[in-house]
């Protein structure tokens, strides 16, 4: 009997016309071509990104400011208090029923009395006038309530809305508020947010405008390469993958060094601003941006440049005749 050697059976090559492995030379063949003409044009695409990054800096550097200047807002912010002045012909009994009256509204953290003699103590001992106050034969201030509102209650509007309301009770001469230096913070931060939206929003169309014509210059540069495609059979989204990973190429470097710029920018107004911190005895520490932060300026950098270059080369292969 004769022993037949069976040789095994070849494992089937993987299959190199699947989906996946198509698609997978797709995009390698597109990044490709990315990085060959990033490698050709090395000086002007180095260009188009310095002046993208600035364009992106430019409105992260004002939130950068905005957001420091929000923060020390709500930490140095003194709270605006409400201080009732009580008519000084009440009697004690009736003083106590209008300091619980107070004391009902939820509005208020607290409400601190001053008597008639404690107000004059507090005036003698921040005014200077300690002389001319003990020629006078009676006590000119009348007692005080200040009243602290809860942080719910520290928007303006509510502050004069509770103003009018307590100056109508009974027993009270008047209410004073005073929130000049609080409307005026507000304004200012209001301001600032207001500037750097405006700036963003015309950064946005500048760094569309400028990635949407270096993709139109190299749709030119390319248009016979485009055609012979088109003669072989590539289809659009074949001609369309390099431009569009192009444009979130540049988005992707143009963020990662307006990143670095805004970094550069931190570290030198932090040195200026310890040194007048310094000079005025306090403690300013300058904050940048956080990692969700730098990662949603990225990303959204990366989604213009892709949306440029996708508006860009739709119309300009359109006009072309070439799609």
């Amino acid at each position: 009997m004769i022993n037949a050697k069976v040789k095994p059976a070849k494992p089937k090559a993987k299959n190199e016309n699947s989906f996946f492995s198509r698609w997978k030379r797709q995009i390698a063949y597109a990044w490709k071509n990315v990085f060959n003409d990033f490698r050709q044009h090395i000086f002007a695409s180095l260009l188009t990104i310095f002046v993208i990054a600035i364009s992106i800096a430019l409105p992260t550097i004002g939130y950068i400011l905005w957001k420091n200047a929000n923060q020390a807002a709500q930490q140095w912010n003194p709270t605006p208090n409400l201080t009732v002045y009580i008519n000084k012909s009440l009697t004690p009994e009736k003083t106590t029923d209008l300091l619980d009256k107070l004391k009902t509204y939820t509005e208020f953290e607290s409400v601190n009395y001053l008597s008639a003699e404690q107000a004059r103590e507090e005036f003698k001992k921040w005014s200077g006038f300690d002389s001319a106050l003990d020629l006078l034969d009676e006590n000119p201030l009348p007692a005080v309530a200040i009243l602290l509102p809860q942080k719910e209650a520290k928007q303006t509007t509510k502050l004069h809305q509770l103003q009018a309301e307590i100056s109508k009770i009974e027993g009270v001469d008047d209410v004073q508020l005073d929130d000049s230096w609080f409307t005026r913070l507000i304004a200012l931060t209001d301001m600032v947010k207001s500037i750097v939206w405006t700036v963003a929003i015309l950064m946005v169309i500048a760094v569309s405008l400028v990635i949407g014509n270096s993709i139109r210059l190299n749709i030119f540069a390319r248009r016979q390469t485009i055609v012979v495609m088109q003669l072989i059979g590539a289809t659009e989204g074949f001609i369309l993958r390099p431009f569009l990973y192009s444009g979130i190429f540049i988005g992707l470097i143009s963020a990662i060094l307006a990143l670095i710029l805004s970094k550069i920018f931190i570290l030198q107004i932090d040195s200026i601003i310890l040194h007048v911190a310094d000079v005025f005895g306090t403690i300013v520490t300058i904050n940048g941006l956080s990692w969700d932060e730098s990662i949603l300026i990225v990303l959204f950098s990366m989604i213009i440049g892709w949306l440029s270059a996708l508006i860009a080369t739709k119309k300009y292969l359109k006009v072309m005749h070439i799609a």
